[in-house]
């Protein structure tokens, strides 16, 4: 995202809740999707992001990283710690009160005299104390309830991040083709399936999977879930190993890779090897359905819960439960039916604003990113799950990564 439009949303996003200062820190971008999005890009060591409202941002890095900071270019204010002085802070006051002697010397260089917050994921007992010491330089350090401030601004895509999820789309829809087509070519010995003259389990399955995310520059840090029979109807079973692989037995195939630059892809495809008894396809049918008419709901200025409300109406339509068996009172919990919510954001994180959710109260935005992914799951049967990412636009939506959605691999 170029930083102009960046730096809006922020400033949007700090006015709104009366912030006058966010500090974005911590010992690396890995796994840390808000200095991440901030800093645009990948640093070994991290780093303090510093931005008062309505000014333009400071970022201090480690001396070995501030050539990467300063060419990954969103930040165009880059300094290092050491031209703050954080090296005589720790010989003054130890390692301990440096960073938060150092946070403070610039946020009062900054002028910042109202309400900070501190952001980034990191170590919460860290984080605490980080607070309270700043706290005790004088530092109004103030809480940002979920969604903060930069999951409001992260929310909305620019044209360069949907290209980049549009590209990690197209190498995920690349994989699952390739992986279907192993499957539907799978050879029969002596009442077994065989792929690559191997009986096909889960876990021989799994490994063809890593060697095509390996191709594809893509790992899957969160795993990947490729469940059969009985397993599938536990939504997040990500599939038994041993598990051999059977003609007619559901297979929920559920495939959430990141690329090296931080952004995700989700997509999930449903299906059986050969052909499906009718329970199945039934199934099937239903979600299939409940996708479609949830898809054509989306556009900017739509509540979130809508499309999720479309969802459910489909699926009790054909006689099974949803979750709003729950909010309506109906039911304490569900075991069986429609037991989640029908999709959530995809960016630096794979679960993040806005959520599809029956509390979802919030109108979608232009630029969304989100997935669709209504299912349907039967504890003695299995489960069906279709699941598309999708850009939220002022009409309707866009489909970031086109899978064929074919129930009978033959």
């Amino acid at each position: 995202m170029g930083q102009p439009n960046l730096l809006i949303h922020i400033n949007y996003e700090m006015k709104r809740r009366n912030v006058d200062a966010i500090v974005v820190l911590g010992d690396t971008t890995l796994g840390n999707p808000d200095l991440t999005y901030v800093v645009g890009g990948s640093l070994a060591r991290g780093g303090i992001y510093l931005k008062r409202v309505n000014e333009q941002p400071l970022l201090l890095t480690s001396l070995l990283d501030a050539r990467n900071a300063r060419r990954l270019g969103r930040v165009k204010n880059v300094h290092t710690l050491t031209d703050y002085g954080y090296e005589r802070l720790t010989i003054e006051h130890g390692r301990i009160d440096a960073y938060p002697r150092l946070i403070f010397k610039v946020l009062k260089q900054l002028g910042v005299g109202g309400k900070v917050v501190l952001a980034g994921r990191n170590d919460l007992a860290w984080g605490v104390n980080l607070s309270d010491r700043l706290r005790t330089l004088g530092i109004d350090v103030t809480g940002d309830p979920s969604p903060t401030i930069l999951e409001n601004a992260r929310a909305t895509k620019s044209g360069e991040e949907l290209r980049e999820i549009r590209r990690v789309g197209n190498k995920t829809a690349n994989l699952v083709e390739s992986i279907l087509d192993e499957l539907r070519s799978a050879k029969h010995k002596r009442g077994h399936l065989l792929i690559r003259r191997e009986r096909a389990t889960v876990g021989a399955v799994k490994r063809i999977i890593s060697t095509h995310l390996a191709h594809e520059d893509l790992t899957a840090p969160e795993g990947t879930i490729f469940a059969t029979g009985a397993s599938s109807a536990d939504p997040h079973n990500s599939g038994i190993p041993s598990a051999e692989i059977k003609e007619g037995k559901l297979i929920v195939f559920d495939i959430f890779p990141q690329s090296e630059s931080g952004y995700w892809f989700d997509l999930t495809r449903s299906f059986v090897i050969g052909r499906a008894n009718k329970r199945a396809r039934c199934l099937f049918e239903t979600v299939q359905e409940a996708q479609t008419e949830s898809l054509d709901v989306l556009r900017e200025g739509l509540p979130a819960q809508s499309a999720m409300s479309k969802a459910c109406d489909i699926i009790e339509k054909h006689s099974f439960r949803t979750v709003r068996d729950i909010y309506s009172g109906k039911a304490q919990k569900i075991s069986s039916g429609f037991i989640h919510s029908l999709g959530h954001g995809v960016g630096l994180t794979i679960g993040e604003e806005p959520y599809l959710s029956l509390q979802s109260l919030s109108p979608l935005r232009s630029g969304n990113v989100v997935t669709v992914e209504p299912g349907v799951y039967l504890p003695r049967i299995g489960g069906v799950r279709i699941e598309d990412t999708v850009q939220i636009t002022a009409n309707g939506y866009e489909n970031l990564a086109k899978v064929r959605k074919e129930f009978e691999l033959t």
